[in-house]
């Protein structure tokens, strides 16, 4: 290399490089042994051919597109559906789950309902019943007495009072 060539830019440089490969591939083209992609005898060298820009989508392209789109299409809704049965099979689970609770509970109820004593317990608790010769109280808390009863008298059927507001809207 001369020092006129190491001092270029490197722009220079790339571009120089390019005409040297340029005029390899032209030399090479007319060598004896003939390659498949060689050119006859009238035609011009590639080097002197102006070069066409390659496209940046070339129907090879176009067509992988293609066949990738036409595959995920084809996917989509088997994935939709198997995570549709996947939440689904969760949900089935988690209620499952919810019943086995429910069950063992009705059956330590039934257990308990079986047994002499709790019905007794109940019977005296929620029923207020008790054995002859036995008095029973009933405390009456002060907070129960204050907003239980209406101390208005009776109160008229529903009817009425539906009836009484029908006319009371037609301003009768």
């Amino acid at each position: 290399m001369s020092r006129e060539s190491r001092q270029q830019t490197p722009k220079a440089r790339k571009t120089s490089r390019a005409d040297e490969r340029d005029r390899r591939a032209a030399r090479g083209a007319g060598s004896a042994g003939r390659t498949r992609g060689s050119r006859t005898a009238g035609s011009p060298s590639p080097a002197a051919a102006p070069r066409r820009p390659r496209p940046a989508f070339t129907s090879r392209a176009a067509i992988l597109v293609l066949v990738v789109c036409v595959i995920a299409l084809s996917l989509a809704y088997p994935l939709r559906e198997y995570a549709a049965q996947r939440a689904e099979i969760a949900q089935l689970r988690e209620e499952q789950a919810r019943m086995r609770e429910s069950v063992e509970e009705l059956s330590l109820r039934e257990q308990a309902l079986g047994r002499e004593e709790y019905i007794e317990s109940e019977a005296r608790a929620r029923l207020h019943y008790q054995y002859p010769g036995e008095t029973a109280y009933i405390v009456i808390r002060p907070e129960d007495e204050d907003g239980d009863e209406d101390v208005s008298g009776p109160r008229d059927p529903w009817f009425e009072v539906l009836w009484r507001s029908v006319e009371e809207a037609d301003g009768r």
